[in-house]
């Protein structure tokens, strides 16, 4: 039996876009475009490309699919209200957000806000990764904006949204080794861009490495080592590594740290946590209710509060709550459970779409 065709539009290919990729390949044939520009002048050669892959591709296509909205999501918006075919935007994180202190987020630019904004109002369908994307308070920085989340930015958008969480592979990520005492390990990228420094709590892990002379402290991704000058010898530098050795310091590593300014649903942290890491994140969407009870979480961005965080950290029972670290990402959030929402989603889109079509 011949598979339907789907329409796949990603801005650069990462562990997330290639998971949900091999989750429709099941039911799918997949035609993927990828925007991403190696410079800004390239983004309208980019829209030329993108509009002749679509008049090729969109009369066989039953539907489309958008990794995030944005420039790449704005013209299969269009082409999907001009032809009535379903177009899914799955909403992670940077689309639904606007920190201007650190110049992040859609929404706090002007002309990619506009081209987000317009890809939601026209699109069929929207799945957050985490209810926080589609709308909640805010409060960990008191410089950053209240509200935050798609409806925050689009109070009037009434487009329908089904909330679908990142999955994992619960044999792939394990703890396979002996954990290091007092050892903590953080994951970012990006780190050559001032901004991701903050975005990703890089500016608190690097005092707390000074803080706690006695504990040991990772930093992965990290491109030029040249950036980081005159930090304590306790803390190691390396650059981004594969999945493999990712898992090989999930698990000599105690404690996994993720300090946040804003996340959508982060994927270190919950691989981490299978394999028996134990948690420490920011108050900010996803990342409290990913931890539940199985580690600590800083309310405010508060190096003081950090420091009494770590501690009480240290006298934790470790190896307990690395358990059930595990225990609770297997859990809540297995791979299998988003690839069947997932699949059932696309369709119910196209079900629709043909019902109103006739």
């Amino acid at each position: 039996m011949q598979k339907q065709t789907l329409l796949y539009f990603i801005v650069g290919k990462s562990t997330f876009t290639d998971k949900d990729l091999t989750i429709f390949l099941e039911e799918y044939q997949v035609y993927q475009f990828n925007f991403l520009a190696s410079a800004k002048w390239k983004t309208l050669f980019l829209f030329v490309k993108q509009f002749f892959f679509l008049l090729k591709h969109i009369s066989s296509a039953q539907i489309m699919v958008s990794q995030f909205s944005g420039y790449h999501s704005f013209l299969p918006a269009l082409f999907s209200r001009l032809t009535g075919k379903p177009f899914l935007i799955i909403a992670g994180g940077t689309d639904c957000h606007s920190f201007p202190e650190i110049r992040y987020g859609n929404f706090q630019k002007r002309l990619l806000s506009s081209f987000t904004k317009q890809s939601y109002k026209m699109c069929t369908h929207i799945s957050p990764k985490h209810a926080t994307l589609w709308e909640s308070e805010y409060n960990y920085s008191s410089s950053s904006p209240a509200k935050q989340g798609i409806k925050a930015f689009i109070p009037e958008l009434n487009k329908p949204h089904t909330i679908i969480n990142n999955g994992y592979n619960s044999d792939k990520f394990q703890n396979t080794g002996k954990k290091i005492p007092h050892s903590f390990l953080t994951v970012a990228g990006n780190l050559n861009y001032p901004f991701q420094l903050k975005l990703k709590g890089i500016d608190l892990f690097l005092q707390l490495a000074e803080k706690f002379a006695d504990c040991s402290f990772t930093l992965v991704g990290v491109v030029d080592s040249g950036n980081f000058m005159n930090f304590p010898k306790n803390i190691k530098f390396l650059p981004p590594l594969p999945y493999d050795r990712l898992i090989e310091l999930y698990t000599a590593h105690t404690f996994y740290v993720q300090l946040s300014m804003a996340e959508g649903f982060p994927n270190t942290l919950c691989e981490s946590m299978l394999c028996e890491c134990v948690p420490i994140g920011s108050n900010v969407f996803s990342i409290p209710e990913i931890i539940g009870q199985t580690g600590f979480i800083l309310e405010r961005k508060d190096l003081n509060l950090l420091h009494m965080l770590i501690e009480d950290a240290l006298k934790s029972d470790t190896i307990q709550l690395g358990k059930m670290a595990r225990e609770r990402i297997a859990k809540n959030y297995p791979l299998s459970r988003r690839r069947k929402e997932l699949l059932n989603l696309c369709r119910s889109l196209e079900i629709t779409t043909k019902r109103v079509s006739n």
